[in-house]
């Protein structure tokens, strides 16, 4: 939407309102395009748009990349709330994970994975470990945003999560090395032995990411830091106590030469 579209926004009539779903219904690209506008601004300025789920998930079929890129967008503000509506189109979810377009793919996996439903939570590795070694960054780190929602859903695919999340790991983008880290954080944080074959990466990229990227990074150096480099301040104690050691040696061999050299003075005597 831009800023032509800004009367969208402002009160709609009832008309308007009861116009939408048969905007929906059209077979005209312009007229759904027009319809989910209006949806769009109506989330956009607090009202409740959730009745027209239904009407909008027909669309995602849609051969308007226009149309298609706000029908997602409604879909993943919708599908925690509504998922039971959702699952009724995931085969057309899975199908866009193939899409040409990378906005399509990361939109697919995005609602995918925002529908809560445990039985699905297979199906959701799966299509985020497709995502993880797609072409595109973007859709890479959508996948690592999504490691984490399908963890909270179903904890019992944390093994599978673990490999992609050592996928993600190895990415060179530093669009993908944040999230990749937050899912890190947020599925096994204390496993962090997971970090020695990127750690030297992960330092030499920090200062690229996005600043939210380099938070989430920084905390984990501490942690990682803590875990398996030495201390500095217990070394500099035993370096102290060692010189305090050859001191004490060093007195105790001069005190004996001094009494070597009174007993010998005291025998010539």
């Amino acid at each position: 939407m831009s800023l032509s579209d800004a009367h969208y926004f402002e009160e709609m009539s009832v008309k308007k309102y009861e116009e939408i779903r048969k905007l929906l219904d059209s077979r005209e690209k312009k007229d759904k395009l027009e319809g989910m506008k209006r949806l769009l601004a109506m989330i956009s300025i607090g009202r409740d748009a959730s009745d027209f789920f239904p009407d909008v998930v027909k669309n995602v079929v849609s051969d308007s990349l226009e149309v298609k890129k706000l029908v997602y967008t409604f879909l993943t503000h919708y599908a925690e709330s509504k998922s039971n509506e959702a699952l009724l189109t995931i085969n057309t979810f899975q199908k866009d994970l193939s899409d040409t377009n990378q906005l399509i793919r990361s939109s697919a996996l995005r609602v995918m994975t925002s529908i809560r439903v445990s039985i699905i939570a297979q199906l959701q590795v799966m299509a985020v470990k497709q995502c993880v070694r797609d072409s595109s960054a973007y859709v890479r780190k959508a996948a690592a945003h999504a490691v984490g929602k399908v963890y909270s859903l179903d904890p019992e695919q944390g093994p599978a999560l673990k490999e992609l999340i050592i996928v993600l790991l190895q990415d060179n983008s530093t669009m993908v090395l944040g999230s990749a880290v937050a899912a890190f954080n947020e599925v096994c944080p204390e496993e962090l032995d997971m970090l020695h074959g990127s750690f030297r990466k992960m330092c030499r990229l920090c200062a690229d990411t996005d600043e939210w990227g380099q938070i989430t990074l920084l905390n984990t150096f501490i942690h990682y830091g803590r875990r398996f480099f030495l201390d500095p301040n217990q070394e500099t104690i035993r370096d102290g106590e060692s010189e305090e050691g050859d001191k004490k040696k060093k007195k105790k061999k001069r005190s004996k030469g001094a009494g070597g050299d009174v007993a010998m003075s005291t025998a010539q005597c």
